[in-house]
């Protein structure tokens, strides 16, 4: 490989004496897509590469390899082609890793709508038909894409092109990773996904139901302006239902709807979608390729995520994506504020079974002797509650007289909370000293009721509950180490995780990771911040 192989990669680098660097097609969290030019072959290119920093990073050069092996076991006409994959080392030090792909001329269908709020039907309809065709050839080999989202669809001059396939698995797979984290975009995460639900394709067809839906009716099947309501909403209320599109065949209309249905077997299969939207859609239609905007592309997340017992899981469904949401807010998430968002009401009633409340408590910073945390309570109860909020104080710790907090014994209280109404939220500051190792609290009450906790991290990350012990932090020696405090809003609900005593915790909990989405602008995974879509 001639040139240095630095976090920046530069034009004229030429890898491993043939793919010549032109100019960036998009830069992410976890990779770098660049136009170049196959020196051999003479013609173009996009080239993928991975951070240099990801190079020791066993996840992000499994994930790059998955995303080869797959592309290269599919050839679709909607599907982007691969043609290379390497990783580049010096001796015993690996120096690149890449993979090579067709080069597409067009653009993602997040500018087609920054454009248009709705398609005409008889274009979305086309969208959806020729994104399920790729789908149905993808899953026929064995692999779920898992993130069917607007920036992952291109739009070009010949139709759609299907591209990043980095967060694809075979049917059956766990649907979270090693470390614990759900990946995807939120808006079109698919309820069994939420779940643990081993991967199937039928999460690929709710996500290009969402798609469909958000292209023939202008915003998404649930209203929400966070990104707690935004996921927890599929498994709390059906979708709204899809508003009179003029000149809709009803068999459209009935199909997307059935893509959004909650339980997976009553889905169609990619297939009968795309033969569906096929047999009710015109030849001619208005042309795919949208004008050049100004839209940025919506990213996708990857969520904080802990499975939890198979009998539990709606029990803490809720709790379980609003921690996942303030870990995203901590670290760097920029929520959507268009003017039009629409508002949620109070949360509905919790599942029967579960608590009354939900508590999650954030370690803002940790050193010397002193911590400052973020805790947020939200009455899951249908009605108001009135009455303290308190925690057990972990031993060796003295809570601050400060932020309306006393402690006595081994319990901390706070009266300010005067009346909180169903499904509202209160976020509160907790500071205090500690001796020896920094322990977190785990049994919260409001107004004497049993909240469900969630524990984060300094970097907003979900830390597991254990049966039994304390859940120990190990402290920075550096004073005043801080991350950014909790978004505090009223719509930010706190989450449920297991009530029980202290856990074990890891003071190294993962941060969200990135990685590119597109060859055209590199947005998707690779933003450090992200938009909520919550049109």
């Amino acid at each position: 490989m001639t040139g240095t192989a630095t976090s920046s990669w530069q034009a004229g680098t030429l890898l491993e004496d043939r793919y010549l660097l032109t100019e960036p097609a998009g830069r992410g969290g976890s990779a770098t897509v660049w136009h170049a030019r196959d020196e051999r072959l003479g013609r173009m290119v996009a080239v993928k590469l991975l951070r240099t920093e990801l190079l020791d990073d066993e996840a992000a050069l499994n994930r790059l390899q998955v995303e080869a092996q797959a592309l290269a076991r599919l050839r679709h006409p909607n599907l982007a082609d691969v043609y290379d994959y390497a990783l580049v080392r010096h001796g015993s030090q690996l120096s690149a890793a890449y993979l090579v792909m067709e080069l597409i001329d067009g653009a993602p269908l997040t500018r087609l709508l920054a454009d248009h709020a709705d398609l005409p039907w008889q274009q979305a309809a086309r969208i959806g038909a020729q994104t399920a065709d790729g789908l149905a050839a993808a899953h026929a080999r064995g692999i779920v894409h898992r993130d069917i989202a607007p920036g992952n669809i291109l739009l070009t001059a010949y139709g759609v092109k299907l591209i990043d396939f980095e967060l694809c698995a075979p049917p059956g797979s766990a649907e979270y990773d090693p470390d614990g984290q759900l990946i995807g975009t939120p808006a079109y995460v698919s309820p069994e996904r939420l779940d643990g639900r081993p991967v199937q394709p039928a999460a690929d067809v709710y996500a290009l139901g969402v798609l469909l839906y958000r292209m023939l009716a202008g915003r998404l099947p649930w209203r929400a302006d966070s990104a707690v309501a935004l996921m927890t909403a599929p498994r709390l209320r059906p979708p709204a239902p899809l508003p009179p599109v003029p000149g809709l065949p009803a068999p459209l209309a009935a199909l997307v709807t059935a893509c959004l249905a909650e339980q997976p077997q009553q889905r169609p299969t990619a297939a009968e979608l795309a033969d569906t939207l096929r047999t009710h859609t015109p030849e001619q239609i208005p042309a795919l390729v949208p004008a050049a905007s100004q839209g940025d592309d919506a990213p996708t997340h990857i969520l904080p995520w802990r499975p939890t017992d198979p009998r539990r899981r709606r029990r803490h469904l809720a709790a379980a994506v609003a921690a996942a949401a303030l870990a995203a807010a901590g670290a760097g998430w920029v929520m959507s504020t268009r003017a039009d968002a629409p508002q949620v009401g109070p949360a509905p009633s919790p599942q029967a079974g579960a608590a009354d409340c939900t508590a999650v408590y954030r370690l803002l910073s940790v050193g010397r002797g002193r911590y400052r945390a973020g805790l947020t309570v939200t009455n899951t109860a249908d009605t108001p509650v009135s009455g303290p909020v308190a925690f057990a104080v972990p031993a060796k710790q003295r809570i601050d007289a400060a932020h309306g907090w006393t402690q006595h014994d081994g319990t901390a209280t706070n009266d300010t909370v005067r009346a909180l109404d169903a499904g509202k939220s209160t976020t509160m500051t907790v500071s205090g000293t500690y001796t020896g190792a920094h322990a977190l609290p785990t049994t919260f009450t409001l107004a004497g009721r049993s909240c469900t906790p969630t524990l984060l991290s300094m970097s907003g990350s979900l830390l597991p509950l254990p049966t039994t012990g304390g859940a120990t932090v190990a402290t920075d020696p550096r004073p005043g180490i801080r991350t950014a405090p909790p978004s505090g809003r009223a719509d930010d609900p706190a989450p449920p995780a297991s009530a029980s005593p202290p856990p074990q915790v890891s003071p190294s909990a993962v941060q969200p990771s990135s990685s590119p989405t597109s060859q055209d602008n590199g947005n998707g995974r690779a933003m450090a911040s992200a938009q909520v879509e919550s049109r």
